[in-house]
């Protein structure tokens, strides 16, 4: 279902195209992705060592904006239930879902971001998150009546085994939220010729479209608003394009630069962007014919 209510707005459908393959673009995507992340963390053993505070510091901002999301799911998941947070980050689920549930288990893999989240736990005085470390791939976890992934699954280029262990993991309902990117964006308009297809990284278009193909049938809202970038100069916007489009070599720059300058609009003393951060929730019942574990 996409739900185009009031409060979310979305495509009749989500562009189910036969001649994609989109679950090999996924593994594709999110194989890229994560080699690009080893190289950007230069041997460190936690990629997030220096992010997570100014990581924490936005969340904290983002909670305490109205977010259609977020209250979608927490009256979906309201009562004497338990909930599976798979990369909890510092707690932008975990703490506002354990206030509404028995029990919340927040699985993530970082040290920094675990000690974030266990400051922040202790600071709301929220005794019923239980915090363990690792990756959601290596672990097997007990059942919880729901489990939810908030934009934690771009480096498992699995994304079909991903949530079939999702769905194992679950009594009632998944979730996942993925970034849905501007269709129209600059960041589109440049994989499309770079790459050949608009997707510059693991997104909501791919990863949906890859479970329609095998088999799922899930539940769709998607944000109103885009939060649109900006920045500060061409320049920064420039690095900006290279960073997320991950590119090694100079050969696309005059092109990345003709296209901000055409496309980029000055407002207030910084350059807007048409592209920005929206997210897409993405909910289903598990399959009850599959084999639980034990």
């Amino acid at each position: 279902m996409i739900n185009t209510s009031d409060d979310y707005t979305g495509p009749a459908t989500v562009g189910l195209c036969v001649d994609t393959d989109w679950i090999g673009l996924w593994w594709d995507l999110a194989t890229a992705f994560q080699r690009h992340l080893e190289q950007e963390n230069n041997g460190r053993s936690d990629r997030w060592s220096q992010r997570a505070r100014p990581f924490d510091a936005s969340v904290k901002r983002r909670r305490e904006e109205n977010d259609p999301l977020r209250d979608f799911v927490l009256n979906k998941i309201s009562g004497d239930t338990t909930l599976l947070d798979i990369g909890a980050g510092t707690g932008s689920w975990a703490l506002p879902v354990a206030q509404h549930i028995r029990q919340v288990t927040a699985l993530e893999p970082s040290e920094s971001m675990r000690n974030i989240l266990l400051e922040n736990l202790a600071e709301c005085r929220i005794t019923n998150v239980t915090v363990i470390a690792g990756r959601w791939e290596g672990l097997d976890i007990e059942q919880h009546d729901y489990v939810l992934c908030s934009h934690a699954m771009y480096t498992s280029p699995d994304i079909i085994g991903f949530a079939r262990k999702m769905e194992q993991a679950a009594r009632r309902a998944c979730f996942m939220l993925m970034r849905l990117p501007s269709a129209n964006g600059v960041m589109a308009e440049l994989s499309r010729r770079l790459r050949g297809h608009p997707h510059d990284s693991p997104n909501f278009i791919v990863g949906y479209n890859a479970l329609i193909v095998a088999g799922f049938c899930p539940n769709v809202m998607i944000e109103r608003g885009l939060r649109p970038w900006h920045n500060a100069t061409l320049e920064d916007a420039f690095q900006r394009v290279r960073r997320h489009l991950r590119l090694a070599d100079d050969n696309y720059d005059t092109v990345i630069r003709a296209t901000l300058e055409r496309r980029l609009v000055r407002r207030g003393g910084e350059y807007w962007w048409p592209d920005g951060m929206r997210s897409a929730l993405i909910w289903w019942e598990p399959d009850t014919t599959l084999p639980r574990p034990s």
